[in-house]
């Protein structure tokens, strides 16, 4: 691997699996054979930083698949609990840590000034705020570029971003959260998924994958999510496509879940792919 690299650090919806208060089978299983995957998370070194998009509660697990120590910057998606609930581990309860970059869109840092503990921690200098704007590439170092993608997504505290991390050799676009396919493309001014992933000169995605099909929960309509089933019928067989697809942000009710399930032989005959914990891509 080179100096700068990818890590998927998590790859479950907000909750985590086994998921707190469910007994569902895929729960019970997780739970009597001692395993968890944690809530989406991504981890980018370059050099001597080191890049966390998102903060779940998992830190120090997630931290040790990547053997990082040391965080340098944080990059926030959106205000929804997973991917905030960790900040507060970097305090002086627990990591007592100084100086950390801290990348947000305007809402996002309004919601972090208004929330008493989190507006202490940048007092005290914890973290660093670094305002930035959709669309926009932020030169990160000699060897890495990152871009913020905006996104429609339940935007009840805060909006919503992608983020393009673009290396020496190859760029991911991590995209945990959307609505739906048709906003998104509306957003993003394309007709279809392929001319937008094309649009965007990428090599590796990493994609919202909350839900298989769209009646899987039965309040799914408050938590919208494109269902895979509809991803893979706009995405259709892989073929020569220049990039490649691993789904994260998995829900404990998606069967994907489940190594044996019909589901994951519909999947990896597609072509593309469910991301794992560890998977690693050099940038």
């Amino acid at each position: 691997m080179g100096n700068t690299s990818a890590t998927i650090l998590g790859i479950a919806q907000d909750g985590g699996v086994p998921h707190p208060g469910c007994y569902c089978k895929t729960c019970e299983e997780y739970s009597k054979n001692n395993m968890r995957i944690s809530p989406t998370s991504l981890g980018i070194k370059d050099g001597e930083q080191f890049h966390l998009v998102d903060v779940s509660r998992d830190l120090d697990r997630q931290l040790r698949i990547i053997g990082i120590q040391t965080v340098t910057d944080i990059w926030l998606t959106h205000g929804h609990l997973g991917h905030i609930d960790g900040l507060g581990l970097f305090g002086k309860e627990v990591m007592n840590s100084k100086g950390i970059n801290l990348h947000a869109s305007y809402s996002m840092m309004e919601l972090i000034q208004n929330t008493p503990n989190l507006k202490k921690m940048i007092q005290k200098g914890i973290f660093i705020p670094c305002q930035f704007n959709s669309n926009e590439v932020i030169q990160s170092s000699d060897t890495l570029t990152i871009t913020p993608i905006q996104v429609p997504h339940r935007d009840e505290f805060t909006d919503t971003h992608g983020f393009i991390f673009e290396g020496p050799t190859k760029s991911l676009f991590h995209l945990p959260d959307h609505d739906s396919w048709k906003e998104t493309l509306e957003t993003a001014g394309n007709e279809n998924v392929h001319d937008w992933f094309s649009s965007l000169n990428i090599e590796i995605i990493l994609l919202d994958g909350t839900f298989w099909s769209k009646n899987e929960l039965s309040r799914q309509k408050d938590v919208p999510h494109p269902p895979i089933l509809e991803s893979l019928e706009l995405l259709g067989n892989k073929k020569e496509q220049n990039y490649d697809i691993y789904f994260i942000h998995i829900n404990h009710t998606n069967p994907l879940l489940n190594p044996n399930s019909n589901e994951i032989r519909i999947l990896n005959d597609s072509g593309w792919k469910l991301s794992k914990e560890g998977d690693e891509f050099p940038l």
